[in-house]
């Protein structure tokens, strides 16, 4: 078993960062099933959409009832198999799909956890149409027979507006 509470602050920060970029990886090259395989059962995955506030309104920043994305394990696995079929006809041809990712910071949280945050710069390309996706996400990695997995993500796009036409990918 990973011994997170023992392990250096580096290699937490080498371990989650591997992990990230092969996440990544999976999800840029369509491998769907097998990134679907890094995720607990008891996943909680959200993109609470960002709102515009006065500069004088004190308040949130992203709403804590509206959400692009709300998902739990058996929605991301129905979204998983949809798209790896042919009925996702937003998908089908693939979308040209890039995820970069950068600026990790990590710190140990309770038991067998890491908190992650991490900036996205999201690229999509379909056809003609090409858009870019910054945010930066908080995640919690979860140690799980000697691997991490995602048990948590929040995703805060930087957009009020998302400039893509669908959502059907996850970032």
């Amino acid at each position: 078993m990973l011994d997170l509470a023992a392990d250096s602050s580096d290699r937490l920060h080498r371990q989650a960062e591997r992990f990230l970029f092969h996440e990544a990886e999976l999800l840029d090259t369509w491998q769907l099933a097998a990134w679907l395989e890094l995720v607990t059962k008891d996943i909680d995955y959200r993109m609470p959409v960002r709102t515009t506030r006065a500069d004088k309104q004190v308040g949130e920043i992203y709403s804590s009832r509206s959400f692009h994305m709300l998902e739990d394990y058996g929605s991301l696995a129905a979204r998983v198999a949809r798209l790896s079929g042919t009925a996702a006809w937003s998908e089908y041809p693939a979308s040209r799909a890039r995820r970069h990712i950068s600026n990790v910071r990590v710190a140990p949280a309770a038991g067998d956890e890491i908190n992650a945050k991490s900036y996205i710069l999201f690229y999509w390309g379909r056809d003609e149409l090409q858009t870019l996706i910054s945010g930066e996400r908080h995640d919690v990695l979860r140690a799980v027979d000697r691997r991490l997995m995602l048990a948590k993500r929040t995703v805060f796009v930087d957009h009020t507006a998302l400039p893509i036409p669908n959502l059907s990918m996850v970032l």
